[in-house]
């Protein structure tokens, strides 16, 4: 069996995993992200030079990953941890004093890293 027969037999049965991620942009308040956290990589962006954190989850549609901003990552980042299960939900942004602005969002920990069941409340607000 080739490598294309392979292909089209784990397609057909629905066994394969895809390991591509989609990206969801934060743009519109209420977009929400539920899954486990399977990895956070730091980026540093083309405006500004300035570093923050891409979030990569398995969710029940697939591999998404976002970015929250600086300010939340600072926040939320550590407190996040690799194999936890998340609710992240965009609240929109805030404006602050100077003309500046920071995103805002709903962080629940439904599952903390390293235990197999629901563990309940862990509500975050950022």
């Amino acid at each position: 069996m080739g490598y294309k027969d392979l292909y089209a037999e784990k397609e057909k049965a629905g066994s394969s995993r895809l390991l591509s991620s989609d990206y969801i942009k934060f743009d519109k308040k209420g977009i929400q992200i539920i899954g486990r956290l399977l990895s956070i990589n730091a980026v540093t962006g083309q405006l500004g030079g300035k570093s923050y954190n891409q979030y990569l989850f398995d969710t029940d549609d697939g591999l998404v990953k976002c970015a929250v901003g600086a300010a939340t990552d600072a926040e939320a980042g550590a407190l996040m941890g690799l194999g936890g299960i998340y609710s992240v939900i965009y609240e929109g942004q805030e404006k602050l004093k100077g003309g500046r602005s920071i995103n805002r969002f709903k962080i629940n920990e439904l599952e903390a890293p390293g235990e197999g069941h629901l563990s309940g409340s862990g509500d975050v607000q950022f």
